[in-house]
């Protein structure tokens, strides 16, 4: 009988199962259960990305490096200037885009350099001749031949979050960011809608780092099970999505409507001591450059993205704050820069940004009153700096050029808002920030000529959702990496994501009057190669 697991975790099985299973929540949950109102729909004509429609200093330009790719999310650059750019291959909304690694020649050549990974593809780094990717539940590298080797597999990558950004350390090994299952340490009907992996993936739950003893603190929720089986007679499958569909929504004999759940436990689960894994939830983790020796360098994060080394010698990481949905909802949550210190613990899933999620500020009008899921807690790390709540924190690189300009200060772009998935409104990100860091003052470097609502929806030639701030390897120039338009339509159970593929964009911002060799401007990829078959 062929392994549950292993049918899900291939793309072509996955996507006919997110179909059913989105349509099954969508006919089960009632209106009321998600926010509802009226929220900017993406536009039926998306303005074509213009250049003159971003706002950059006085003394710097911008122009499209590359156009028309479908949820870039990562570029990276070689020895001998050889351009890397990576689709991520999912993102809300669109869970089966392929995945391809662009490799662009310093003459403007695109050719697919790799291709074949588990969406979503969140990184690049280049290291000793080989190409490594962070991708859904793996790190591997890729030869100058175009070869893929794994080389860390099973990452607790199956929900909300996945293993993100990677740097090289000061010790010659890899560091890269792992995010948590869930939003605030509690599987619940959030992790069906939007994310929908509850259904695909009910074994998952968040894992701690070391062992800990929960409180006697838990959540009663709607049987999911129950709802979607009785869904089940919808569609029909093969026999092999029979099984599976079938063992997913009868994995226990729970014919409750109602189930209690507790935090780092799957979904209707109660135990109350959790052991600590190496491959666990929430951490940084490093390992030799082959993948031997994986061991937990720091945990209690909630999403680790944009994992870098300083010249100072301090590992710094943007780690995403809460949201206000599901179970345990928290409000008003900011995101956060860690200077990251080994063993340390940083809050997650009882402080936020240093402060006690008990705080009134952190009552969400969507919940009760937020208590402790953790009986002890280790000693606290403070944040480096804060950012405001809801700009999605991502990637970001250190100035390291004086042609450049603001040597040694901090890049760092801010995907943006996403309400109503996210809970509370709050707008802010959606552009990308200098950082002093010996004031820890940020100001605005790249953004777009826009409205709010104009922003939301997508409608906007210039900067949408920048992903990654990157340095070319010279330090001369400045890649954005911009996702594209996600927007949300009100629609069935929802508001659902919406996004419109083909709308990422490579921004480059040089110094006026500088004309290092790069690769030319306004590129578009390849498209795919016919199939022969």
């Amino acid at each position: 009988m062929i392994q549950i697991k292993q049918l899900l975790r291939t793309p072509s099985n996955l996507f006919v199962l997110v179909c059913f299973a989105t349509c099954c929540f969508a006919c089960a949950i009632p209106h009321t259960s998600v926010p509802t109102g009226i929220y900017p729909k993406i536009p039926q004509k998306i303005p074509a990305p213009d250049a003159s429609a971003a706002i950059v200093p006085e003394g710097y330009k911008v122009e499209i490096f590359m156009k028309d790719l479908i949820w870039p999310t990562s570029i990276e650059f070689d020895e001998s200037g050889n351009v890397y750019v990576a689709e991520a291959g999912y993102v809300y909304g669109d869970l089966v885009a392929p995945t391809p690694i662009f490799k662009i020649s310093l003459d403007g050549t695109i050719v697919r350099f790799a291709e074949g990974f588990i969406g979503p593809v969140t990184d690049l780094l280049w290291h000793n001749d080989l190409l490594y990717v962070s991708h859904k539940g793996k790190i591997s590298t890729v030869s100058q031949a175009g070869n893929i080797t794994d080389i860390i597999t099973d990452l607790p990558s199956y929900g909300d979050h996945q293993n993100n950004g990677m740097s090289i350390g000061p010790d010659g090994k890899l560091y890269f960011g792992q995010g948590t299952v869930t939003n605030s340490g509690i599987v619940g009907l959030d992790n069906v809608y939007p994310y929908v992996w509850l259904m695909l993936y009910p074994e998952e739950h968040d894992i701690p780092a070391k062992d800990i003893k929960l409180t006697n603190e838990s959540f009663l929720t709607p049987q999911a099970n129950n709802v979607l089986a009785r869904q089940g007679n919808l569609l029909s499958f093969g026999s092999n999505l029979t099984y599976a569909v079938t063992s997913l929504f009868n994995r226990n004999k729970n014919t409750s409507l109602l189930v209690r759940t507790r935090g780092f436990n799957a979904f209707g689960e109660k135990s109350k001591t959790i052991k600590g894994q190496v491959k666990s939830s929430g951490t940084i983790l490093r390992a030799n450059l082959d993948g031997s020796g994986l061991e937990v360098y720091a945990w209690g994060l909630r999403n680790p993205f944009g994992v870098v080394w300083g010249a100072d010698g301090q590992l710094y990481v943007t780690d995403n704050g809460y949201d206000a949905r599901g179970s345990r909802p928290i409000a008003n949550a900011k995101d956060n820069i860690f200077q990251i210190k080994q063993d340390a613990w940083y809050g997650f899933p009882d402080f936020s940004s240093g402060i006690p999620v008990t705080d009134p500020q952190f009552r969400s009008q969507r919940g009760s009153k937020i208590e402790f899921l953790m009986k002890a807690h280790p000693e606290l790390d403070m944040p480096w700096m804060t950012r405001p709540a809801n700009s999605a924190t991502a990637k970001f690189d250190f100035s390291t050029n004086d042609s450049f300009g603001f040597q040694g200060h901090i890049f760092l772009a801010e995907f943006g808002s996403g309400t109503p998935a996210t809970g509370e409104a709050n707008f802010s990100g959606y552009s990308v920030v200098r950082i002093d860091p010996a004031t820890k003052q940020a100001q605005a470097f790249l953004s777009t000529r826009a409205t709010e609502q104009e922003l939301e929806s997508g409608a906007v030639a210039g900067p949408r959702r920048p992903v990654e701030a990157k340095f070319s390897r010279n330090g001369e120039a400045l890649y954005i990496v911009d996702i594209g338009v996600i927007g949300f339509d009100l629609a069935g159970a929802g508001p659902f994501p919406s996004p419109a593929p083909g709308t990422g964009v490579i921004w480059r911002i040089t110094k006026t009057g500088n004309n290092a060799a790069a690769p030319p401007g306004n590129l578009s990829p390849m498209p795919p190669k016919a199939n022969s078959n």
